[in-house]
């Protein structure tokens, strides 16, 4: 008995393939950021970039710069975050130690 359809077509290939390709090139992006906190950022993008990348003509093509321009993005951002983060623990820790000071003497 014969089936009409074959399961194995080139879009199964094409989407293995794919499916390979983003997890390498999240693996390898994933293991250049060491803050745990980017690694949500830039999985997510991989994903936006999959999804944007699965409806174009080239996926194959099309992922790897989409994902490196988000991914790029996201990692700059955390940074900045992060960089205003630190910064206003800073800018926070004089004023804080006036107050307590302050306090401390009864005012």
């Amino acid at each position: 008995m014969q089936t009409s359809e074959k399961t194995d077509g080139p879009d199964c290939g094409v989407a293995q393939r794919f499916a390979i390709l983003r997890q390498r090139l999240l693996l390898e992006r994933l293991n250049e950021a060491p803050e745990f906190e980017t690694h949500a950022l830039i999985t997510r993008q991989a994903h936006e970039a999959a999804l944007l990348a699965w409806v174009s003509p080239y996926p194959l093509l099309t992922f790897p710069c989409l994902f490196e321009e988000r991914a790029s993005v996201a990692t700059e951002q955390a940074r900045r975050q992060a960089r205003l983060y630190w910064n206003g623990l800073e800018a926070a820790t004089p004023a804080h130690a006036a107050w307590i000071g302050r306090d401390s003497k009864g005012n």
